[in-house]
This record gives C-alpha cells, structure tokens and sequence, in this order.
C-alpha cells in the first residue's frame, strides 16, 4: 500500500475546504436570493392589507349608511300606517267595505252585459 505524503493530504484537504466554501457561497447566493423574495412577498402582503382595511371601512359606513335608511324609512312607513289607521274610525271603515262591495257588485253587472246609461 502506497502512503500519502504530507503534500497529497494537504492538497486533498485544501480539496475539501474549497468544495464546501463552493457550496456555502452557493448556499449563502439561495439564502439571500430567499431574503429577497420573502422582503418582496411581506411587501406585498403590508400593501394588500392596507388595501382591504381602506375597503373594509369602505364598506361599514356604506353598511352604517343603509342600515341608517332603512331604520328611517320603516320609521317613516309605520307612522304613515299609525296615522292612516287612526284616520280610519269604524264608521269609515264600514262605508269603505261597503263602497267596495257596491263597485264589486257594478263590476259583475257589466262584465254580464249591462248597460249603463251614458
């Protein structure tokens, strides 16, 4: 078996050192190029959520805003339904039944061919 001299092993390890600094330099090169990438996607996700905060106060007082006319619309139909049925006694109610009762009755008469006389 042929030993190896002192300059072969130096020469084999100065081999292996500068292999694995060639594989550190190309670890340290996808390390940053990985810094970058993750820089430019937290940037992105620091934007896109500015953006939904902007249309999420968008769409609460749009929200505030219709749920604030409904409120005072049905405010609005309840007191015109209060005021026409406090209009409405029992006395004008019966008139009313019987005002529709009486065009109801018309209504028969002329789809029978009755003719009213002009």
């Amino acid at each position: 078996m042929k030993s190896l001299s002192n300059e072969q092993i130096l020469a084999s390890e100065i081999s292996s050192y500068e292999e694995m600094l060639k594989t550190s330099i190309q670890l340290k090169a996808r390390v940053d190029e990985t810094v970058t990438a993750l820089e430019t996607s937290y940037s992105n996700i620091i934007g896109a959520k500015s953006i939904f905060e902007e249309i999420k106060k968008e769409n609460i007082e749009e929200l505030r805003l219709y749920r604030q006319t409904i409120a005072r619309e049905v405010g609005e139909i309840t007191q015109a339904v209060k005021q026409l049925k406090s209009n409405l006694d029992s006395k004008s109610l019966s008139d009313l039944r019987e005002y529709v009762s009486l065009c109801e009755r018309l209504k028969v008469l002329q789809d029978t061919g009755f003719k009213f006389p002009a």
